[in-house]
């Protein structure tokens, strides 16, 4: 199986990894890593690989999630509202 981490970004790229294609990368890089170890097909050291990727990656998208959120905060002036309880999440 071929490394699903991305590699270290320069601060030039750092806006860029921001982007909401960023995040959706970071998120399908983790599904396909979910699938893999899914499979039942994969060894010990390589489920053990594939899970500290996924772990580096959900932390990812969770840093992605954040900084999105401090953004809308300061675009709406700090009055963010929650979402109701009953919204479907994608």
């Amino acid at each position: 199986m071929h490394d699903m981490t991305r590699p270290t970004q320069a601060p030039a790229d750092r806006e860029a990894a921001d982007s909401p294609a960023a995040f959706a990368d970071t998120l399908s890089a983790l599904e396909k890593i979910v699938q893999s170890m899914e499979s039942g097909q994969l060894g010990l050291e390589e489920s053990v690989t594939l899970f500290q990727q996924g772990m580096e990656l959900a932390q990812q998208a969770e840093r992605q999630l954040t900084e999105a959120k401090q953004k809308v905060e300061i675009l709406l002036g700090g009055q963010v509202q929650a979402l109701p309880s009953n919204v479907e999440e994608d």
